[in-house]
């Protein structure tokens, strides 16, 4: 199983690029990876999810956690582009919750397939 995660800004927030699987074995480690860049760098997070090749239950947990988080510090997560695994398995562990600010869509605005979550 193999999981990349990298940093990168936009307009002064960070965004996590998460490339690979995110499962049973990855999940915890993409979280953490997550609350470290949350609690050094703010509540206010992108999670570009477009190089997912496989995501399970526990990657989306892993998400909704972080999401969690964020709120909870008074800012927001943001999916960027989920791959088609990603937006399959958050749209259908996850199928009443937004990930995105009230009255924002799900998904960041420059992401070009359609997904369940917008």
């Amino acid at each position: 199983m193999r999981l990349d995660l990298s940093v990168s800004l936009s307009a002064g927030a960070p965004v996590v690029g998460v490339d690979g699987e995110v499962d049973l074995l990855t999940a915890d480690d993409l979280y953490e990876f997550l609350a470290t860049m949350i609690r050094q760098r703010g509540p206010r997070l992108s999670v570009d999810l477009r190089r997912v090749t496989f995501m399970d239950s526990r990657g989306a947990a892993a998400v909704l956690r972080a999401r969690r988080l964020t709120r909870s510090l008074g800012g927001n997560l943001t999916l960027v582009c989920p791959s088609a695994p990603a937006a399959l398995v958050l749209g259908a562990v996850l199928p009443e919750q937004d990930l995105a600010p009230p009255g924002q869509t799900a998904v960041a605005p420059r992401c070009r397939h359609p997904h369940p979550l917008g």
